[in-house]
Protein backbone atom coordinates (compact mmCIF):
# COMPACT_ATOMS: atom_id res chain seq x y z
CA UNK A 1 0.00 0.00 0.00
CA UNK A 2 1.02 3.88 -0.59
CA UNK A 3 1.79 5.92 2.93
CA UNK A 4 1.48 9.06 3.45
CA UNK A 5 3.83 10.26 6.75
CA UNK A 6 3.50 13.73 8.56
CA UNK A 7 6.81 15.46 10.17
CA UNK A 8 7.01 18.28 12.64
CA UNK A 9 10.02 19.96 13.37
CA UNK A 10 11.43 18.80 17.21
CA UNK A 11 9.49 20.49 19.94
CA UNK A 12 6.69 20.92 18.65
CA UNK A 13 3.50 20.46 20.84
CA UNK A 14 -0.19 20.30 20.68
CA UNK A 15 -2.24 20.63 17.13
CA UNK A 16 -1.49 24.50 16.42
CA UNK A 17 1.81 24.63 18.46
CA UNK A 18 4.12 28.04 18.05
CA UNK A 19 4.18 30.52 15.62
CA UNK A 20 7.70 30.53 13.74
CA UNK A 21 8.94 32.17 10.69
CA UNK A 22 7.93 29.13 8.61
CA UNK A 23 4.38 29.63 9.89
CA UNK A 24 2.67 27.37 12.82
CA UNK A 25 5.01 24.66 14.20
CA UNK A 26 2.16 22.59 14.94
CA UNK A 27 0.39 19.85 12.22
CA UNK A 28 -3.53 19.90 11.43
CA UNK A 29 -4.16 16.61 11.62
CA UNK A 30 -6.63 14.61 9.30
CA UNK A 31 -8.12 10.83 9.27
CA UNK A 32 -6.44 9.27 6.75
CA UNK A 33 -6.30 5.53 6.30
CA UNK A 34 -2.31 5.62 5.33
CA UNK A 35 -1.32 8.56 6.95
CA UNK A 36 1.40 8.09 9.84
CA UNK A 37 2.87 11.10 11.84
CA UNK A 38 5.95 11.33 13.97
CA UNK A 39 3.99 11.41 16.81
CA UNK A 40 2.71 8.00 16.84
CA UNK A 41 5.34 6.23 18.82
CA UNK A 42 7.38 3.39 18.95
CA UNK A 43 10.49 2.78 16.79
CA UNK A 44 9.66 3.95 13.70
CA UNK A 45 6.51 3.93 11.68
CA UNK A 46 4.35 1.06 10.00
CA UNK A 47 1.49 0.52 8.36
CA UNK A 48 -1.36 -1.57 10.21
CA UNK A 49 -0.31 -4.54 9.24
CA UNK A 50 2.94 -4.20 11.38
CA UNK A 51 5.00 -3.83 8.30
CA UNK A 52 7.91 -1.23 8.55
CA UNK A 53 7.87 1.40 6.54
CA UNK A 54 10.67 2.52 4.40
CA UNK A 55 11.33 5.71 6.18
CA UNK A 56 12.15 4.25 9.84
CA UNK A 57 12.76 8.19 11.05
CA UNK A 58 11.90 11.46 9.40
CA UNK A 59 14.15 13.16 7.25
CA UNK A 60 15.47 16.28 9.61
CA UNK A 61 13.83 18.77 7.13
CA UNK A 62 13.15 20.97 9.78
CA UNK A 63 9.72 22.71 8.59
CA UNK A 64 6.33 20.63 8.72
CA UNK A 65 5.86 18.60 5.88
CA UNK A 66 3.86 15.65 4.45
CA UNK A 67 5.76 12.76 2.56
CA UNK A 68 4.11 10.16 -0.23
CA UNK A 69 5.92 6.76 -0.23
CA UNK A 70 4.43 5.02 -3.13
CA UNK A 71 2.51 1.32 -3.24
CA UNK A 72 5.40 -1.24 -2.50
CA UNK A 73 8.31 0.95 -2.30
CA UNK A 74 11.41 -1.18 -3.99
CA UNK A 75 14.63 0.46 -2.19
CA UNK A 76 15.99 -1.35 -5.26
CA UNK A 77 14.64 1.24 -7.65
CA UNK A 78 15.04 5.03 -7.81
CA UNK A 79 11.94 6.82 -8.12
CA UNK A 80 11.59 10.25 -9.87
CA UNK A 81 10.29 12.53 -6.42
CA UNK A 82 7.63 15.38 -6.82
CA UNK A 83 7.80 18.13 -4.73
CA UNK A 84 4.52 19.74 -4.18
CA UNK A 85 3.61 23.30 -2.94
CA UNK A 86 0.08 23.87 -2.07
CA UNK A 87 -1.83 26.83 -2.96
CA UNK A 88 -3.13 29.53 -0.81
CA UNK A 89 -5.26 29.16 1.91
CA UNK A 90 -4.31 25.27 2.22
CA UNK A 91 -1.58 23.45 3.50
CA UNK A 92 0.69 20.05 3.33
CA UNK A 93 -2.33 17.81 3.37
CA UNK A 94 -2.92 18.92 -0.28
CA UNK A 95 -0.90 15.89 -0.86
CA UNK A 96 -3.27 13.95 0.06
CA UNK A 97 -6.07 14.89 -2.33
CA UNK A 98 -3.74 14.96 -5.38
CA UNK A 99 -1.35 11.38 -5.14
CA UNK A 100 -4.59 9.20 -5.98
CA UNK A 101 -5.24 11.06 -9.21
CA UNK A 102 -2.12 11.66 -10.18
CA UNK A 103 -0.03 8.46 -9.51
CA UNK A 104 -0.28 6.32 -6.55
CA UNK A 105 3.29 4.01 -7.97
CA UNK A 106 5.36 6.34 -9.87
CA UNK A 107 7.18 9.12 -7.50
CA UNK A 108 8.07 9.83 -4.29
CA UNK A 109 6.75 13.05 -3.64
CA UNK A 110 6.56 15.38 -0.47
CA UNK A 111 4.89 18.72 0.45
CA UNK A 112 5.88 21.49 2.60
CA UNK A 113 3.68 24.00 4.96
CA UNK A 114 3.67 27.76 2.94
CA UNK A 115 5.80 30.04 5.23
CA UNK A 116 2.63 32.69 5.91
CA UNK A 117 -0.25 31.89 8.44
CA UNK A 118 -3.18 32.57 6.30
CA UNK A 119 -5.99 35.09 7.59
CA UNK A 120 -8.90 32.64 6.98
CA UNK A 121 -7.91 30.04 9.78
CA UNK A 122 -5.12 28.98 11.93
CA UNK A 123 -5.31 25.42 9.94
CA UNK A 124 -4.41 26.76 6.82
CA UNK A 125 -1.17 28.67 5.27
CA UNK A 126 0.18 31.05 2.17
CA UNK A 127 3.53 31.38 0.90
CA UNK A 128 4.78 34.90 1.34
CA UNK A 129 5.88 36.63 -1.73
CA UNK A 130 8.92 38.99 -0.96
CA UNK A 131 11.92 38.19 -2.54
CA UNK A 132 12.89 37.63 1.21
CA UNK A 133 10.21 35.20 1.46
CA UNK A 134 11.16 33.43 -1.86
CA UNK A 135 14.77 33.03 -1.37
CA UNK A 136 13.76 31.58 2.61
CA UNK A 137 11.67 29.05 0.97
CA UNK A 138 14.29 27.85 -1.68
CA UNK A 139 17.13 27.07 0.87
CA UNK A 140 13.92 25.26 2.56
CA UNK A 141 12.56 23.43 -0.17
CA UNK A 142 15.94 22.43 -1.76
CA UNK A 143 17.52 21.56 2.05
CA UNK A 144 14.04 19.10 1.92
CA UNK A 145 15.10 17.58 -1.51
CA UNK A 146 18.54 16.63 -0.25
CA UNK A 147 17.04 15.16 2.72
CA UNK A 148 14.42 12.97 0.79
CA UNK A 149 17.01 12.06 -1.42
CA UNK A 150 19.01 10.73 1.68
CA UNK A 151 16.29 8.97 3.37
CA UNK A 152 14.67 6.63 0.35
CA UNK A 153 15.66 5.64 -3.14
CA UNK A 154 15.07 8.81 -5.39
CA UNK A 155 16.60 9.37 -8.95
CA UNK A 156 18.34 12.85 -8.45
CA UNK A 157 18.31 13.40 -11.93
CA UNK A 158 14.28 13.20 -11.78
CA UNK A 159 13.40 15.69 -9.51
CA UNK A 160 10.15 17.82 -10.32
CA UNK A 161 8.23 20.55 -8.94
CA UNK A 162 4.44 21.24 -8.89
CA UNK A 163 2.13 23.56 -7.44
CA UNK A 164 -1.24 24.62 -7.33
CA UNK A 165 -2.11 28.83 -7.09
CA UNK A 166 0.32 31.21 -5.37
CA UNK A 167 2.09 27.64 -5.02
CA UNK A 168 2.11 27.06 -8.49
CA UNK A 169 3.85 30.55 -9.45
CA UNK A 170 6.79 29.56 -6.46
CA UNK A 171 7.36 26.18 -8.24
CA UNK A 172 8.46 28.24 -11.65
CA UNK A 173 10.42 30.49 -9.87
CA UNK A 174 12.21 27.78 -7.99
CA UNK A 175 12.51 25.75 -11.35
CA UNK A 176 13.94 28.36 -13.80
CA UNK A 177 16.33 29.73 -11.24
CA UNK A 178 17.95 25.79 -10.87
CA UNK A 179 17.24 24.42 -14.11
CA UNK A 180 20.12 21.83 -14.03
CA UNK A 181 18.60 20.34 -10.63
CA UNK A 182 15.03 20.52 -11.93
CA UNK A 183 13.47 17.46 -14.58
CA UNK A 184 10.26 19.89 -14.80
CA UNK A 185 7.38 21.90 -13.61
CA UNK A 186 3.98 21.79 -13.04
CA UNK A 187 2.32 24.44 -12.74
CA UNK A 188 -1.94 24.87 -12.02
CA UNK A 189 -3.24 27.68 -12.26
CA UNK A 190 -0.20 29.91 -11.03
CA UNK A 191 0.70 32.87 -12.78
CA UNK A 192 4.19 33.62 -13.89
CA UNK A 193 6.87 34.79 -11.63
CA UNK A 194 6.13 39.00 -11.67
CA UNK A 195 9.88 39.41 -10.19
CA UNK A 196 13.27 40.11 -12.43
CA UNK A 197 15.03 37.68 -10.55
CA UNK A 198 13.19 34.21 -11.84
CA UNK A 199 14.95 34.45 -15.59
CA UNK A 200 18.06 35.40 -13.97
CA UNK A 201 19.58 31.76 -15.47
CA UNK A 202 17.14 32.38 -18.33
CA UNK A 203 19.80 30.81 -21.43
CA UNK A 204 20.26 27.98 -18.97
CA UNK A 205 16.05 27.36 -18.37
CA UNK A 206 15.13 27.38 -22.09
CA UNK A 207 16.25 23.68 -21.62
CA UNK A 208 13.63 23.08 -18.95
CA UNK A 209 9.97 21.26 -19.57
CA UNK A 210 7.18 23.54 -17.84
CA UNK A 211 3.89 22.09 -18.24
CA UNK A 212 0.73 25.31 -17.43
CA UNK A 213 -2.40 24.43 -16.80
CA UNK A 214 -5.19 26.50 -15.96
CA UNK A 215 -8.80 25.49 -15.42
CA UNK A 216 -11.70 27.72 -16.68
CA UNK A 217 -12.92 29.00 -13.27
CA UNK A 218 -8.97 30.85 -11.88
CA UNK A 219 -9.73 34.61 -11.16
CA UNK A 220 -5.57 34.31 -10.47
CA UNK A 221 -4.93 33.20 -13.35
CA UNK A 222 -6.98 34.45 -15.73
CA UNK A 223 -6.61 35.57 -19.56
CA UNK A 224 -4.29 38.58 -19.30
CA UNK A 225 -1.84 36.29 -16.87
CA UNK A 226 -1.91 33.97 -19.30
CA UNK A 227 -1.18 36.39 -22.01
CA UNK A 228 1.13 38.02 -20.20
CA UNK A 229 3.17 34.50 -19.49
CA UNK A 230 2.59 33.54 -23.20
CA UNK A 231 4.87 36.63 -24.13
CA UNK A 232 7.28 36.28 -21.32
CA UNK A 233 8.19 32.62 -22.69
CA UNK A 234 8.21 33.08 -26.16
CA UNK A 235 10.58 36.43 -25.35
CA UNK A 236 13.07 34.53 -23.66
CA UNK A 237 12.81 31.41 -25.89
CA UNK A 238 11.75 29.30 -22.59
CA UNK A 239 10.28 25.43 -22.97
CA UNK A 240 6.50 26.43 -21.83
CA UNK A 241 3.47 23.97 -22.77
CA UNK A 242 -0.29 25.74 -21.92
CA UNK A 243 -2.96 23.40 -21.65
CA UNK A 244 -6.79 24.82 -20.76
CA UNK A 245 -9.76 22.95 -18.90
CA UNK A 246 -13.27 23.37 -19.03
CA UNK A 247 -13.48 23.00 -15.25
CA UNK A 248 -17.32 22.13 -15.55
CA UNK A 249 -16.33 19.35 -17.54
CA UNK A 250 -14.55 17.55 -14.71
CA UNK A 251 -14.16 16.09 -11.32
CA UNK A 252 -11.97 18.34 -8.65
CA UNK A 253 -9.36 16.89 -6.69
CA UNK A 254 -9.07 19.82 -4.11
CA UNK A 255 -12.68 19.18 -3.29
CA UNK A 256 -11.96 19.73 0.28
CA UNK A 257 -9.93 22.97 -0.12
CA UNK A 258 -10.77 26.17 2.20
CA UNK A 259 -13.24 27.88 -0.54
CA UNK A 260 -13.16 31.32 -1.59
CA UNK A 261 -15.31 33.99 0.00
CA UNK A 262 -16.63 34.56 -3.39
CA UNK A 263 -16.43 33.15 -6.89
CA UNK A 264 -16.13 37.00 -7.99
CA UNK A 265 -12.65 37.09 -5.44
CA UNK A 266 -9.76 38.22 -7.90
CA UNK A 267 -7.38 36.22 -5.51
CA UNK A 268 -9.65 32.94 -6.38
CA UNK A 269 -7.14 29.99 -7.41
CA UNK A 270 -10.09 27.70 -9.43
CA UNK A 271 -10.06 24.57 -9.21
CA UNK A 272 -7.69 21.48 -9.16
CA UNK A 273 -9.03 19.24 -11.80
CA UNK A 274 -8.23 15.33 -12.03
CA UNK A 275 -7.84 15.60 -15.10
CA UNK A 276 -4.90 18.17 -14.85
CA UNK A 277 -3.32 15.87 -12.70
CA UNK A 278 -3.57 12.98 -14.78
CA UNK A 279 -2.15 15.15 -17.65
CA UNK A 280 0.90 15.89 -15.31
CA UNK A 281 1.21 12.37 -15.66
CA UNK A 282 1.64 12.14 -18.78
CA UNK A 283 4.12 14.62 -18.59
CA UNK A 284 6.58 13.58 -16.06
CA UNK A 285 6.21 9.91 -17.02
CA UNK A 286 7.18 11.23 -21.01
CA UNK A 287 10.40 13.01 -19.49
CA UNK A 288 11.33 10.33 -17.22
CA UNK A 289 11.00 7.62 -20.21
CA UNK A 290 12.14 9.82 -22.60
CA UNK A 291 9.84 9.21 -24.88
CA UNK A 292 6.69 11.68 -26.60
CA UNK A 293 3.28 10.90 -24.46
CA UNK A 294 0.25 13.05 -25.28
CA UNK A 295 -1.02 14.88 -23.19
CA UNK A 296 -4.39 15.11 -24.24
CA UNK A 297 -7.32 12.64 -23.05
CA UNK A 298 -10.58 14.56 -23.44
CA UNK A 299 -11.54 17.12 -26.10
CA UNK A 300 -12.20 20.09 -23.71
CA UNK A 301 -8.33 20.29 -22.86
CA UNK A 302 -6.61 22.47 -25.13
CA UNK A 303 -3.47 23.31 -25.71
CA UNK A 304 -2.29 26.49 -27.03
CA UNK A 305 -1.05 26.20 -30.59
CA UNK A 306 0.79 29.90 -30.22
CA UNK A 307 2.54 28.25 -27.03
CA UNK A 308 6.48 28.38 -27.75
CA UNK A 309 8.31 25.27 -27.48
Amino acid sequence: MSRLHSYLPPGSTGVHGTTGPHGTTGMVRQPHASSYDSESGGDGIGDSSGRASPLAAGPSIGIPHRIFVPEHYESSYAYPLLVWLHSDHSSEYELDELMPSLSLRNYAAVSLRGNRSSNRSSQVFRWGSSLTDYALNEECIFHAIDEICGAMSIDPSRIFLGGFGKGATLAQWLGLRNPGQIAGVIACNGPFPSNRRALAQWKQARSLPVLAMQSADSNRFGVDQIISMMKTAYRAGLNYRLMRFDSQSYHRANASAEPATSSNDPEFEGSLEVEMLRTANRFMMGIVTGTEIPLHSEPEAQECSLWPQ
